[in-house]
């Protein structure tokens, strides 16, 4: 297997730096058949995630706010030992475009020192993270290109993504 770049320094500085050639692949694998796509990225979704261990990362959990589901806010409420009304005025807010509720603020409360205080507890969104075992992975390239210089996993999945289909 190709060196696995796990540097956080580095993939986001690089994700600024290929912002436009990602978008030009985004393009790019439109014109792809996009079953293939999905057996190829679950492929290196495998392969990768076998050996980058989320945990000793927590970037996702520094840069982008996971959405939650009623009975999430329930549950993370129970947590936090106070009531659902309360967990939502305080942690909680809605996009107004979507009506989808995020948790609040950077980094999420639940990250100590890398590693999610509730991990076995937290929401769907966290959990499925970075959602490069779904299919429809052409579907989602907004998407992974936003995670591109977040995510290790990600980072990796699309720049061995890009010479497996003869991206240039």
């Amino acid at each position: 297997m190709k060196h696995l770049e796990i540097d956080i320094a580095k993939i986001a500085q690089l994700g600024e730096q290929n912002r436009d050639k990602n978008f030009d692949f985004r393009v790019f694998l439109k014109g792809q058949d996009f079953k293939k796509v999905d057996r190829i990225v679950h492929r290196f979704n495998k392969e990768i995630t076998s050996k980058i261990d989320c945990q000793k990362c927590g970037n996702c959990c520094k840069s982008l706010r996971p959405c939650v589901t009623e009975s999430e806010i329930e549950r993370l409420s129970g947590i936090d030992n106070i009531t659902s009304a309360d967990f939502v005025s305080r942690f909680v807010e809605k996009e107004n475009y979507d009506n989808i509720a995020y948790l609040k603020g950077l980094p999420c409360k639940y990250l100590k020192d890398k590693i999610c205080s509730i991990y076995r507890d937290r929401p769907e969104d966290c959990k499925s993270f970075p959602h490069t075992d779904k299919t429809g992975f052409v579907y989602r390239t907004l998407e992974m290109i936003e995670n591109y210089g977040i995510c290790p996993i990600v980072y990796n999945l699309l720049e061995r993504l890009k010479p497996e289909l003869g991206f240039k």
